[in-house]
Order: C-alpha cells, then structure tokens, then sequence
C-alpha cells in the first residue's frame, strides 16, 4: 500500500545499462603517472591479468607506455571508447574529466576523489550535487565519489588503487561483495588471496550517482553470483532497500547483509515511547527483513554467511546433524545449536545401526555423534557415519568441528567432505576449531564451491537459523484495507497538531480498533455523574491537548470505587497537572470504566526518516521503555505478520496461557494490529506517530486504554 502523500523511491538503475562499467571490455585510467604506488599507477598494475584493452590518459607520458600499457594526451586520442574510465585526478579536475568521457562516449566512470560532500562543507556538497547532475543528465553511470573502485573477478578487472590485486589468483566463484566503505569492501575482497570464491566487488563511496542498492543489482544479474553480501551504512532513500529485494526475488538469490553504524543517536525526537523504541538500528533491521533480506550481526559473519547461501541450496528438514572425532568439539556444538534452539534429534533406527557399527563402545552412536580418535585407524567411518546422518530424513544439514589443521590429513578431510556432500546430498558446514585460522583445510573448504566453513561455532550455528528463516519465508497477499481507513485519514488535521486522548481513540475506532468507553467531563461534580452512568469502579485521566504523557504529571487515578473519591482525584490531578505544567491548558478529565484485566501492550506507529510509516508492537504500559521488549516492521502488515510479530516478542508467554493464565485472542490482536498499521500506512507524511499504551489484551480480545497522535 502506498499512500496517495508520498511518491515511491527511486527505482533501481537498469542493470544492463552498468554492464560497461562495472563487468568492463576495455578501461581508460585517467591521470595515469609513472610512479607505481601512485592511484593511477596501482591501478594499472591491478589490471595485469585483464585480457582487455587498458589505456593511460596524461598529456605528459603520450606516446609512452607507463606499466606495460599505451599512453595516449586525452580521452579523445583512444582508438575506441571505453566502458570503463578511472579518474585518478584531483577534486577540482573530475567534472572536467567527466565531460571528456560524456563526450567520447565512455561506458561509465569511477571516481577516486574526496573532499566533496562528506566535509559537510556547503559549497562541496554543492559541488557533489553539480556532478550528480552531470552524469545522470548525460546517461553516464558513475561510481564514487571518494570511492575505492571496482573489482570483476571473472574478468580479472581490478579497477582499484588498493595494492596487490593481481596476487588474488583464487578462481571466481559464486560470492558478490558490494561495500558502501571501501576500505571495508576491499577488506572483503582480499578472502580471495586465501581462495574464498568471489565473482564481484563494488564500492559505493559518497554514492554520488549509484548508491549500494544499485550496484548489488547488478550483481545479482550477473550469471557467475549466487548471493550478494552487503555492507551497508546508510541510504538517501531507506525504500529502495524492498526495490532490492525484490530484484534478489526475482533474480532467486540472496541478499545477505550487514548494518554498520547501529547506534541510536539518529532516533528522532518524540512525544510517544515508540519514537524512542523504533530506533535507527531497529528499523534497519526491519526493512532488511521486510525486503528479505538475511541480516548477520557483526562482520566476521557476512562472508562465512553468503558463502552458506552460495553453497548450501535449500535446506530438506530442520535437523542438524553433528560428526565429529571430538567428544568436547560435538559438545560445544550442540550447546550452541540447542542456544539458538535448532533441532537436534536423534538419528533413526537405520541411522543408529550404522553408528554403532561403525563407532566404538565409548564413542557415542547418538547426536551429536562422536566417531573418537579411532577413526584415525579406520578411515572408512567417517563417511559411512556421515552418509547414514544425511540419508536420515530428519536431517538437512551436517556439521563438522574440525579441530586439527595438519596439512595432509585437513585437505583429504575437505576432498572428502566435498565428495560426501554430492553423494549425501545435504550441504556439511565445517566449523575450523584451529587457532591456525588459515590452515590449508580452511583454504581448501573456502576455495570449495559446495563446502561452507565458518571459524565461530556461533556464527556456525546463527548461519543455520538465518537459512532456515530465509527459506520459511511465505510470500503473502496485501491486507485488506478496513472500511472506515478513508474517513479516518481525512478526519486527520494539520502539521504539528496533537490529537487529544480521546480524538486519538476516536480515530483508532473509525478502523477498527477496539477503545475503551468513556465521557468527558470539565469539573469534580460532572466527573461524579459520568461515572455513576458509566458504573463503577472508574478510572480518570487528565484531559488535555498539551500533555502527552498523563502519568509523568499524576494525571492519571485508578479503581475509583464511588462518587466521593472521583471527585477528590478529580482535584488532585487538576492541582498536580498545573503544578507541573502551568502553560498547559487542562479541559478536565477523561471517565473511563475501569478495564478487564489482560495482559498490557504497547502499539505504536511512527514515520521513520528512512522507510516511512512503521509499526511497532511490545510489551506496554508503563515499563514499555523500561523493558523495550518490541517486534518492529514497516506498514502496513497484514494480521499474519501482525501474529508474528507478537509470537517473537520475549514477553509472548504471558498472551499464550504463561502459568494456566487464559490464552489471548490472538486473532483479534492482530486484525487490531493490521488496521491500526494500514492507517499509517495510508496516512503517510500526515501522520508523525500514533500510539496505543496501553493495549489490554485478553481472551476477551483487546482494547485501546489510552492513545496518542501527532500529525506531520
């Protein structure tokens, strides 16, 4: 759903139009000089094994040949175009270049350069903006600026100034890298000297004119990738993270990504507590969910991930299955699969027979299976052990501690590791145990297009999870819009105006929200006559436009059993509310009956700068921040998602019967949830946050205590 107050991102920049520049035919390096360990000169070097044409451009070494390659005055001498231009000049001398490259009808162009916008000085932002303009109004891709380059591993196109590329002689293979830092891509990139199989690497920079999403679509239309691994810091337009998702849909590859720069300090101000629960690193993580994306934690894991995803297929069952020739490896396996609560059962009958035939008496014929040092004398055990594992049914996966690195036993282990898996069929991730973390078995397993390795068993174990959850995935129809969501995004007012508790609910209501009954009242004696008409015992709160958060100004006066005590809380909270907030204007109070008992919810939505309306749900009431126990994704949701978002809140047993306590309506919360998330949704830029806390949940169904609304 898109509301009618925004325009959609920008879309992704077609592929085929990048193919010149970033999987280049020819390149033109640009400000090229003699020196070697200058830019130019890195860059040439880099491009030794490119079968293409490379080109120099420096009026000072024309008709020369500098590192092995042709020199020529000026762009407009090369024999033909190129598709791909390097500008190793400096910042006043780019633009220039880039009209000599628009002029002779170049591919695209690479920009080194710094000192443009990320100064945060205006007139280079402005300048940064002039060249944008430039290159996208002439239809020439750019790369940069202020970025390390690219790399076509297939091609052997090391477009970088980083040294040593042309060390990295490791075959391509099936792992794309796109990095909005290029120290980090390169950083990366370089697994390729230790034989990881790569096929592609981009750098993103000040992402001038191609942003991250851009170039890892390119990827992904590339034959030789399997997966994109993605090192993102942040994003003109957060949407065009789902544009990406569903090209990787469409492509049937993953994208398996990672956030830097988690911190909080870009949560915008507000009045409600989801504006401080939606924070920056959680919304993030929920466009990259909402995109299906596989999210890793830190970025040791993004590599050993992608290479999962890339060599692993789809899983065939939940069961993990452990081998090893080490009872404390299979163990410390088994901790970790059993922390992160993947299934681990024990082998069937046919399985088991082969165990037992095969291990010792003080081994263990069980899961994990410990085949003890005596596999050493008999080298058979180990596969037969791990072919009976793999034609179990219940298992889709096999891991292997290894826990030695000698170089004989460790490669033959790989070989035949990579043998079984063919003839298992089911994927067998080594966990590397050695401190000798580039062991020739580790190589072997990286430069292995079908054995996954991972030097962490947590990251092992998270890898796991993370490919099931991709492969879970249920692809599901746009909810419903509810019947009152037109007349109440038009009953919405201005900028800046905050609606009142009771205008908040009577907006929630116009789509379906449940809210709690209740009646105004400007003075003690009419608050008495409300909640005798409403019945006994009551609840007021302060009514006013000024206060958002009732209990922080004793506005709010619980289990009033009789007309005496709500007219004496009537006067405590008109003398604690002007003695808090003398500016504020107070019109009275809100009489509400006092709710049935459940369990209390926070509901929110919130305008994130990124990825526009989104909606939260978590543990409430009062200890809503306190706890910050929340499920976060981007609105509108429909009410299966909604469900899930509940089932993976900490706090979820106390809604499914915690302690023979009745089981909440779910279904009910989580159509409430669904519509109150397509109200943001359709509200778009209208609508700021809005805010149920609490949300009484029960067997009952649910309803709305309390709410808040600031228009945008």
């Amino acid at each position: 759903m898109t509301s009618q107050t925004e325009t959609g991102p920008e879309p992704l920049r077609d592929p085929a139009s990048l193919r010149r520049l970033l999987s280049p035919r020819s390149v033109a390096v640009v400000g090229v000089s003699a020196e070697p360990t200058r830019f130019g000169g890195r860059t040439v070097t880099n491009l030794v094994n490119f079968s293409g044409p490379v080109w120099g451009v420096n009026p000072k070494y024309a008709g020369k040949d500098l590192h092995g390659r042709p020199c020529y005055a000026s762009l407009e001498e090369l024999p033909e175009a190129p598709d791909c231009v390097l500008i190793a000049l400096p910042r006043e001398q780019v633009a220039g270049a880039v009209k000599q490259c628009i002029a002779k009808g170049a591919g695209g162009v690479i920009a080194f350069a710094s000192g443009y916008g990320e100064t945060g000085l205006p007139e280079r932002v402005a300048e940064e903006a002039s060249l944008r303009e430039l290159c996208r109004g002439a239809g020439m891709p750019l790369v940069g600026v202020n970025c390390l380059g690219i790399v076509d591993h297939v091609l052997k196109a090391g477009v970088t100034f980083m040294p040593e590329y042309a060390r990295m002689t490791a075959p391509a293979g099936g792992v794309a890298i796109t990095s909005q830092s290029g120290a980090l891509g390169y950083a990366l990139m370089q697994a390729a000297e230790r034989g990881y199989a790569v096929c592609h690497m981009t750098t993103a920079g000040n992402a001038t004119d191609l942003d991250v999403c851009d170039l890892a679509a390119y990827q992904l239309s590339m034959p030789e990738c399997r997966v994109v691994a993605l090192a993102v810091e942040g994003l003109r337009d957060g949407r065009r993270l789902a544009l990406l998702g569903a090209a990787a849909k469409a492509a049937g590859k993953p994208i398996v990504v990672l956030k830097l720069g988690r911190g909080e300090a870009g949560a915008a101000a507000a009045v409600s507590h989801t504006g401080s629960l939606a924070g920056s690193a959680a919304a993030w993580s929920a466009a990259f969910k909402r995109a299906g994306m596989v999210e890793v934690e830190d970025f040791e894991a993004l590599l050993e991930t992608a290479a999962l995803f890339a060599k692993a297929g789809r899983p065939t069952a939940k069961g993990v299955a452990i081998v090893t020739a080490s009872g404390g490896a299979g163990i410390m396996a088994a901790d970790h699969a059993e922390a992160l609560e993947l299934d681990m059962p024990q082998p069937s009958a046919a399985a088991k027979a082969v165990l037992e035939a095969a291990i010792p008496d003080f081994g263990a014929a069980r899961n994990p299976c410990d085949l003890t040092a005596q596999a050493a004398s008999d080298p058979t055990s180990f596969g037969k052990c791990v072919l009976a594992m793999a034609a179990d049914p219940q298992y889709g996966v096999i891991v292997y501690p290894q826990v030695y690195s000698h170089y004989a036993t460790t490669t033959a282990r790989i070989k035949e590791i990579a043998e079984l898996t063919e003839k298992g069929g089911k994927p067998i991730i080594v966990a590397w145990i050695p401190e000798q973390l580039e062991g020739p078995g580790a190589v072997a397993a990286d430069a292995s297009p079908v054995v996954p390795l991972f030097r962490s068993m947590r990251r092992l174990m998270r890898g796991i999870r993370l490919w099931h959850a991709y492969h879970d995935r249920v692809e599901e129809a746009p909810p419903a819009p509810p019947p009152g969501l037109a007349e109440a995004v038009a009953a919405l007012p201005g900028k800046g105006a905050v609606l009142t508790e009771a205008e908040a609910k009577t907006l929630f209501a116009k789509v379906g929200v449940p809210v709690v009954e209740e009646r105004r009242a400007a003075t003690a004696e009419a608050a008495a006559d409300q909640a005798a008409a409403l019945g006994f015992p009551v609840v007021l709160k302060l009514d006013s436009p000024d206060i958002a958060h009732k209990t922080e100004v004793g506005g709010v006066k619980l289990n009033l059993p009789d007309a005496a005590a709500v007219k004496s809380a009537f006067a405590e909270i008109m003398a604690s509310a002007k003695r808090h907030a003398p500016e504020a204007r107070l019109d009275g109070v809100l009489v509400q009956r006092m709710s049935r008992k459940g369990v209390e919810l926070i509901l929110g939505a919130r305008r994130d700068p990124q990825f526009g309306p989104m909606i939260l749900i978590g543990t409430g009431g009062v200890q809503a921040e306190l706890w910050r126990d929340v499920a976060l994704d981007l609105a509108p949701v429909t009410p299966a998602r909604a469900e899930a978002m509940l089932r993976s809140l900490k706090g979820f047993p106390l809604l499914d019967g915690f302690r023979g306590a009745p089981r909440a309506d779910l279904a009910a919360v989580a159509q409430a949830v669904s519509a109150f998330s397509m109200l943001a949704a359709e509200a778009g830029e209208t609508l700021q946050e809005a805010e149920v806390n609490p949300l009484i949940v029960g067997d009952w169904g649910c309803l709305a205590v309390d709410g808040l609304v600031r228009c945008g």
